[in-house]
């Protein structure tokens, strides 16, 4: 998106262009949320947390008690790569324009003096960096007071938040980043004259609709199996608990995404698709995300304990693993693909728990060849697209480009066997169980399957599966067509009357008999 400045309204237009007349009223430009579209603190948090959680999880806890310190030992230390952060191109621009006209141009942030420091080699307009210093936030009416020793004769300031009220108050020229009408308003009733009104990225309810991540809650309706093949789905009872569980899954699947998002942050921008995600591209705030993220997982928890006890217990063992999965085997080649076939495993066994049946070993066995294959499925088109893009290694991955012929190799293995271990339980268990009044119509089942898996492999070997397996079979008509195939066997086979299918049967069909011999 292309970031302007704005037209001021009537009433509020600019009575002193300092660039265009060429005045030398210096210029202080915030970094947070002004130059960048994100928050340097918050990008120093989420590397710390990714490299070293729990020390900063402690670091947070001390943040409010004592800012400026905490901000020095957490940005201090923290590996921000400052050119990769996105940049408000407007701000930049106008920078540029004034640094051309001979006015002094400095960054004035709060954030550490290091990362001050660091952001001006990145940017040749900064004449100068003044941040905080580990003893005083240079902040609201500290940034002010240093402004004016700096600046006696008066300076224009570029920011945008509340607490740059304080600083526009004791300057000569204001520019406001964001905040609409009210902050423009505001800031010319304090008698002081508006340059520029600069826009961000939107960032209303389809920037948050995709850090949610609403398309994957499609992966909950694994809860629902169970009680299918159980043949308990018609119960009331079940139905309406599996449909109270469906978003509270979601719910806590999705603050783990945000999550997932923060810590991934540094690879994300580096990759030519995920750069575009919300937190990434600072079309969402990153402090939105450390609030959110915990407020849904526990809101998440709660719900299912009130819901069962034993739900509950499963859900955490999903957020447990999602969270190992985030801070470590994601980075573990092959040891990420297990995660993952486990993570859809779980959601059979909360299904389960809620449905109040037991387990089955054939489902088991069978959903974690499956998962594993589409998982592998998702790493070979990352492997074949970075490696198409002349990188060797798969960012924030443990892959390589020399492994596209082990993730195929596996990947096919596990998508041949999964229509095998369908077709034994078919003929060990469903057949002889007597559920199914006419289980010749299963066949339809490992077959469908088979075509389904087939369709996956193709596209990913071409690098053409865009999105996770499952949730792209939601959007793939060849694909919904074959679940609908697959789902019409199992309603047959439970709901025709028996022998009404034997033209599955072969040897019906053909009129062939077992002998004694073969009995």
């Amino acid at each position: 998106m292309a970031l302007t400045a704005r037209t001021l309204p009537e009433g509020a237009s600019l009575t002193f262009d300092a660039n265009a007349r060429g005045s030398k009223l210096p210029l202080a430009v915030d970094l947070d949320g002004t130059l960048l579209l994100t928050d340097t603190l918050f990008e120093a948090l989420a590397e710390q947390l990714r490299r070293r959680p729990m020390w900063t999880l402690w670091q947070m806890i001390q943040l409010p008690f004592s800012i400026a310190k905490v901000k020095a030992r957490i940005q201090g230390e923290a590996r921000v790569d400052i050119g990769r952060l996105p940049v408000n191109q407007a701000v930049a621009d106008y920078c540029t324009r004034a640094k051309a006209a001979g006015r002094p141009v400095w960054l004035v942030t709060a954030a550490d003096q290091t990362v001050a420091d660091e952001t001006v080699k990145h940017f040749p307009f900064f004449d100068r960096a003044v941040g905080s210093d580990g003893v005083i936030n240079n902040k609201g009416p500290a940034k002010a007071r240093r402004l004016q020793e700096l600046a006696p004769e008066g300076f224009e300031y570029v920011g945008d938040s509340r607490a740059d009220m304080k600083v526009w108050k004791h300057a000569r020229v204001a520019s406001i980043v964001d905040g609409g009408e009210r902050r423009l308003r505001a800031v010319t009733a304090q008698g002081v004259r508006v340059a520029e009104q600069f826009e961000r990225p939107s960032r209303g309810p389809r920037a948050w609709l995709k850090a949610l991540r609403l398309h994957q809650w499609a992966k909950n309706a694994l809860i629902f199996v169970p009680a299918i093949l159980a043949m308990r789905i018609a119960d009331p009872a079940v139905l309406l608990t599996l449909l109270a569980a469906l978003p509270l899954v979601g719910i806590m699947a999705s603050g783990t995404y945000i999550l997932n998002d923060l810590v991934d942050l540094a690879a994300d921008r580096g990759h030519p698709t995920k750069r575009n995600r919300p937190f990434a591209s600072g079309r969402l705030k990153l402090w939105q995300g450390f609030v959110a993220a915990p407020l849904m997982i526990v809101g998440g928890l709660v719900g299912g304990f009130l819901l069962s006890p034993s739900f509950a217990a499963t859900m955490l063992s999903y957020l447990i693993l999602t969270l190992t999965y985030s801070f470590w085997l994601k980075r573990m080649a092959l040891a990420d693909t297990l995660a993952l076939s486990f993570l859809y495993t779980l959601r059979l066994i909360m299904g389960a728990v809620l449905a109040g049946v037991a387990l089955s070993t054939w489902l088991m066995v069978f959903s974690m060849f499956l998962f594993v294959s589409l998982s592998l499925a998702k790493r070979h088109v990352e492997v074949l697209r970075r490696t198409a893009a002349g990188e060797r290694r798969v960012a924030n991955r443990g892959y390589r480009a020399e492994d596209a012929s082990l993730t195929l190799g596996l990947g096919l293995a596990t998508a041949t066997v999964s229509p095998l271990i369908l077709v034994l339980y078919l003929i060990e268990s469903a057949w002889p169980s007597g559920v199914y009044q006419t289980p010749e119509a299963l066949w339809v089942a490992p077959a469908a399957l088979a075509g389904w898996l087939m369709r996956i492999w193709l596209l990913a070997n071409r690098g053409e599966l865009d999105d996770d397996p499952v949730v792209f079979a939601i959007r793939d008509v060849p694909s919904l067509l074959i679940g609908a195939l697959l789902a019409s066997g199992v309603v047959a086979a439970a709901l025709l009357p028996p022998g009404s299918a034997r033209m599955l049967n072969v040897n019906d069909l053909l009129g062939l008999h077992a002998t004694d011999a073969g009995r």
